[in-house]
């Protein structure tokens, strides 16, 4: 009996604390932020050295307070790069596109709950076991629209035939993740699935509706209006554009990618002209009204009971009811990593846009959102792991040493 109380002694107070530590790491309440101090000019100091300890080829960062831009911070190995360099920032072209896409919308073109095949003459989506007619735009902009293609676009090189949109809709080439295939696998509507093809499906449906190109659709009504002029789906386009140089994980650089995806993959812009866009879904603005604008940031798809994605922008705030962070990121085509995000009630944000690094972007985003605004992603706990284990650590030795005493006292009473 007095062996079983011994135990007991050390073993309670030794679980107890091993779930206030696991329950700390979980909800968040004994992780550490990036930067202790509030202030962003903290926080870039703090990322400015995790860059430096990273191989990144270029990067630019810009930090948005209450609107207006508050610090910025540049990084290059060769070329410098400043706020009006421009760089291929992968998958944040969808929620430029859905941008343009909302833009029809508001304008009565086209309608959110409308099957998309009533829109489509070019191309037609594959006979499936499912209802086709469940595929609308606003599944198609919040990714669960049934499309099992998980696109994944490489790109082009310079020597390659770019397919045509039908093609790359049909089986894309440049498609080394998946099968490439825009098709229907599950029930639309039913669950969330990131999908490429939904994007380059869009932009079929800008074409056909509009009888422009997407290239110049884009530029007319939506980075005109806004003032970015340093923005295109089309690099050729922009021809006196300061372009930064694509560098790969080896330090190596290479050419530009060209895309038939333009939707999905090929935006090109600057940390300045981002943040217009950004500032965009602050407030009505020359391209949409607020009630749009409101509308693109509702949760439309979910992971469970966790909302992930509106009408184009991904969803961050996870359930967290003192903050409203919506944006998106982008990576991939060796080595491209890009994050944009902003709190639509605080009105802060930060872009990164980063080249020769396949997650530094990425990394440094989370960061941003746990040191703003609590919100843990699996970054942050992967960095608190061996701070937690020291605490966990000294916790037990303290309960130990603590317990050892206590039992000496009791055995000489």
């Amino acid at each position: 009996m007095k062996t079983l109380k011994s135990v007991a002694i050390i073993l309670v107070p030794l679980l107890l604390w091993m779930a206030f530590v696991a329950l700390g790491f979980v909800q968040g309440y004994l992780l550490r932020p990036l930067a202790s101090d509030e202030s962003p000019e903290a926080f870039v100091t703090v990322a400015k050295e995790e860059i430096e300890k990273s191989s990144v080829g270029n990067l630019a960062m810009m930090l948005i307070e209450d609107g207006e831009i508050s610090e910025t911070y540049y990084h290059s190995s060769g070329k410098a790069v400043d706020e009006n360099t421009i760089f291929p920032v992968a998958s944040i072209s969808k929620w430029a596109t859905a941008v343009g896409v909302m833009k029809l919308v508001q304008s009565g073109q086209l309608d959110l709950d409308r099957p998309v095949e009533e829109y489509l003459t070019r191309w037609q989506l594959p006979n499936s076991e499912y209802d086709n007619r469940g595929v609308t735009i606003r599944r198609l902009l919040s990714h669960s629209a049934g499309l099992v293609d998980q696109l994944g676009y490489a790109g082009f090189g310079p020597d390659e035939k770019v397919q045509s949109l039908e093609e790359s809709l049909t089986k894309a080439a440049d498609a080394p993740w998946s099968d490439g295939v825009a098709a229907v696998g599950y029930e639309p509507g039913s669950e969330y699935m990131y999908s490429g093809g939904s994007y380059t499906l869009l932009q079929l449906i800008i074409e056909e509706i509009t009888g422009q190109s997407y290239v110049d659709y884009m530029a007319t009504e939506v980075f005109s209006p806004l003032g970015m002029t340093q923005s295109t789906f089309s690099p050729d386009s922009l021809p006196d554009g300061d372009f930064a140089p694509v560098y790969k994980t080896d330090g190596r650089t290479r050419p530009m990618k060209r895309f038939t995806a333009l939707a999905a993959a090929s935006l090109y812009t600057s940390v300045s002209d981002l943040s217009k866009l950004m500032k965009a879904h602050l407030s009505a603005n020359p391209v949409l009204s607020a009630e749009t604008i409101d509308l693109m940031a509702e949760p439309t798809s979910y992971r469970g009971s966790v909302p992930v994605y509106g009408l184009g922008p991904h969803l961050y705030s996870q359930l967290d009811e003192g903050s409203q962070v919506i944006g998106h990121d982008g990576s991939g085509n060796d080595a491209i990593n890009t994050a944009a995000r902003v709190d639509l009630l605080s009105k802060d944000g930060i872009i990164i846009l980063a080249t020769g690094h396949e997650s530094i972007a990425s990394i440094l985003a989370d960061e941003w959102l746990f040191w703003k605004f609590g919100i843990a992603d699996f970054v942050v706990m992967q960095r608190n792991i061996p701070y937690l284990f020291i605490l966990f650590s000294i916790g037990a030795a303290l309960i130990i040493i603590g317990a050892i005493i206590i039992l000496k006292k009791r055995s000489k009473s």
